[in-house]
């Protein structure tokens, strides 16, 4: 699915590399979710979860995003099974460097969200690069590096950010409330990565939507719930502390109740906010 049929695609309709800011995402467990039916009918009922997931959370990514007619109107989405990969041209001078990660990372936050809410743990990478993304090819360096940077470093449920654009991120640039605003949508984790900072979604002018964090709380206890494999669940462990983490900086914000976080004894967590 692409947003704009003409990002990766030449005047003449040809299919060209560009240099942009991508994300490769996928859902955790997969895999061991398809290979656990012992039926076609229980397969086909995870699909039907699975696929409408993904379609509810495509649905909020693009009505979140409809309507732009800026410079960041032109980038596209391609899934395939539980992948997608985002893409977002930046060899067009009109486009900020750091307006586009903003981008990205927002479009990043609100598909991890989205899928968590329904049940669904999304891991992945973001990265810099040459890439080609239209609906018949997926083709480039950036792909290969952000897919290595997902089974390698990310692990757990978390989507990581490469180095250059952890550069774009921290270097002084005119527009002080965009490099907060980008700055915000991060946190930092105890082996050093700098990753999505997803649950901010919930963060509003009004307060915190203390709703979705219930939610996300629920279906990460849902998850760990459901799961037996020793190797799957310290991934599920690292998605509580996230969230425990998220819930002691908003202690002290409207309505909060230490009903919303998940009873563990590591809260105190060396992840932090990276406008800190």
């Amino acid at each position: 699915m692409s947003n704009s049929a003409n990002a990766y695609l030449s005047k003449d309709g040809a299919p060209q590399v560009r240099e942009s800011v991508v994300g490769f995402f996928d859902i955790l467990g997969f895999s061991q979710v398809s290979m656990a039916c012992a039926s076609i009918d229980d397969s086909q009922a995870v699909l039907n979860r699975i696929v409408a997931a993904i379609e509810d959370s495509r649905k909020y990514v693009r009505d979140y995003f409809e309507g732009r007619n800026d410079s960041l109107s032109n980038w596209s989405l391609k899934f395939f099974s539980d992948n997608l990969v985002l893409g977002l041209p930046v060899d067009d001078t009109a486009v900020s460097a750091v307006a586009a990660v903003e981008f990205v990372l927002r479009c990043a936050q609100r598909y991890q969200l989205s899928m968590a809410m329904s049940g669904y743990f999304v891991r992945g990478a973001l990265t810099q690069g040459p890439i080609c993304l239209t609906d018949e090819i997926i083709f480039g360096s950036a792909l290969v590096e952000s897919y290595q940077l997902e089974s390698k470093a990310s692990i757990v449920p978390r989507i990581v950010l490469t180095e250059p654009l952890q550069r774009i991120l921290v270097q002084p640039i005119d527009d002080n409330v965009l490099h907060r605003a980008a700055q915000a949508l991060i946190c930092r984790d105890v082996d050093g990565w700098w990753f999505v900072n997803y649950l901010q979604v919930a963060e509003t002018a009004s307060g915190v939507q203390w709703d979705l964090v219930r939610r996300h709380k629920e279906s990460i206890l849902d998850s760990l719930s459901r799961t037996t494999r020793h190797d799957v669940l310290p991934k599920y462990g690292w998605a509580c502390r996230y969230h425990n983490v998220f819930c002691r900086w908003h202690r002290s914000d409207r309505h909060y109740s230490d009903e919303y976080r998940i009873d563990r004894a590591d809260e105190h967590s060396t992840i932090r906010r990276m406008e800190s």
